[in-house]
């Protein structure tokens, strides 16, 4: 079916006038699931009995033109670190295998009102804790550019997915770079909103590092998951008190000058282009290609300036504030079934059972420094940019330890560029800017003031007209 590969709008568009149906798109993806996954692990559970009952009711409801929701008849898939009532959710872990969701998760509460049709739960590390995606579940999540290396992770089943052509729209989660790590690493594009914009209930600390956000193959496909899952919810008291993004009917119509003119007050942007954040820097192949992309913008008269950050030692801080979010809702069990969890999952709690009162606040101190960094870097430039990823995906089960002749820490070393937006709160996006010499493909990140998402959506969306990165589709996965 041609429509595999189209846009989820496009699809949208085409089910509900009855130009294709629900059932029959749903039944070309979990066929391909079924095809293929095998190899590629995108999905810890997949739902294929229930997804084609709901697409058939979907399919009913259309016909007597009873639509209701924007992405009703649509096939998704959830990462599996979200509830779903009724449905698995194993956080990638041996000891929750066979948890079934007695509720939804405030996020999916607001997605289930518009309608989709879900697919199944996609692969993550055990409760998300590592950027690239192992468990003791599944064999790990591949990348379907070459099944022999790393999807990424947190989210890396979302993102092999999107890539494979399993789904047009994949939910993922990012802490410390887990929706923009898979989407670099599959070469699809995906945003991290603002801490806040996205709100979650249940979390036994203040959230402050972690949102939910889309990945998708297309742009605007990910400015429609904003409008329905952003905005204030006071069952999340650490949420932004902002209503949801929406994206006016003539906001795809602006150039990225007039949009700026218009919201701005000024049609060139001054962006900021960052090597690294510490010591280490990207490959020469990296780096040729994000400028080769940012040169878009500088050949319409925006200007690029290199800059360096220092932003001190903060992996600790970071690394304290995401270890103990997660341990505080497991300590028992961890107290009790040690040797049941990833090393991985062991490696962050035992940093979070011993970290000091102290450490943690101060912990916390550095975090509010790289927020006002980033505060003071943003009264200059209007974006910053780096790469999303230093390396192009490596072979799975073997993150790198040395880039570029200096060592990283041995789990989340090698994602430098990604951790340090979530301490600053930012949204940020990755964009596909083309291939290695191995065929893999590169990521740009690029970073916004808070709330500026609308911002990087246009901005992404005029980048997505140039480089065309929707067409490029692993050759094994093409129709």
């Amino acid at each position: 079916m041609d429509a595999i590969f189209f846009s989820a709008k496009k699809q949208i568009e085409l089910i509900h006038k009855k130009q294709i149906s629900s059932y029959e798109l749903t039944k070309e993806y979990l066929d391909r699931i079924e095809k293929y996954d095998h190899e590629l692990n995108s999905f810890l559970y997949i739902n294929s009995t229930k997804a084609l009952e709901s697409a058939k009711k979907c399919d009913e409801a259309i016909s007597k033109n009873n639509i209701s929701g924007k992405l009703f008849g649509l096939p998704i898939a959830i990462k599996d670190l979200t509830h779903i009532k009724g449905m698995p959710t194993t956080f990638g872990s041996l000891l929750t295998k066979n948890n079934v969701a007695d509720l939804d998760d405030l996020v999916f509460k607001r997605i289930k009102k518009h309608g989709p049709v879900i697919l199944g739960k996609t692969n993550t590390p055990e409760f998300g804790l590592m950027g690239h995606t192992e468990n003791f579940l599944k064999d790990h999540c591949r990348t379907p550019w070459n099944i022999n290396k790393s999807a990424g992770g947190s989210s890396g089943g979302a993102g092999s997915a999107v890539a494979a052509g399993f789904c047009s729209i994949a939910m993922g989660g990012d802490a410390g770079g887990s929706i923009r790590i898979p989407s670099s690493y599959n070469g699809i594009f995906g945003i991290k909103p603002t801490q806040g914009r996205v709100p979650r209930q249940n979390s036994p600390t203040h959230n402050m590092i972690s949102q939910n956000g889309p990945m998708t193959r297309y742009v605007e496909d990910s400015a429609l998951m904003l409008e329905i899952i952003t905005g204030f919810d006071s069952e999340d008291p650490s949420s932004l008190n902002r209503p949801p993004i929406k994206f006016e009917d003539n906001f795809w119509d602006y150039s990225i000058e007039e949009y700026y003119k218009e919201t701005h007050s000024k049609e060139k942007l001054n962006i900021a282009w960052v090597n690294n954040f510490g010591d280490v820097n990207p490959s020469n192949e990296i780096k040729e290609k994000c400028l080769n992309s940012l040169s878009i913008l500088e050949k319409t008269g925006h200007t690029i300036t290199e800059i360096k950050i220092d932003l001190g030692e903060i992996f600790d801080a970071w690394f304290n504030i995401f270890s103990v979010s997660t341990y505080i809702g497991h300590e028992e069990n961890y107290k009790n079934n040690k040797d049941k969890f990833a090393w991985y999952t062991q490696e962050a709690f035992e940093n979070a059972k011993n970290i000091s009162s102290t450490d943690y606040a101060k912990s916390i101190l550095t975090l509010k420094k790289v927020q006002l960094a980033f505060a003071k870097l943003f009264q200059t430039y209007d974006l910053i940019s780096s790469p999303t990823m230093p390396t192009t995906a490596f072979e799975i089960g073997n993150p790198p330890q040395v880039i570029n002749g200096e060592k990283v820490h041995p789990s989340w070393g090698f994602c430098f560029y990604s951790f340090p937006i979530n301490l600053s709160g930012a949204p940020a996006v990755n964009i596909p800017s083309g291939f290695d010499k191995q065929g893999l493909p590169i990521g740009l990140q690029l970073i916004a003031p808070w709330e500026q998402e609308k911002e990087l959506i246009k901005i992404s969306h005029h980048l997505e007209s140039v480089l065309d990165w929707p067409s490029q589709i692993p050759n094994k996965y093409q129709i």
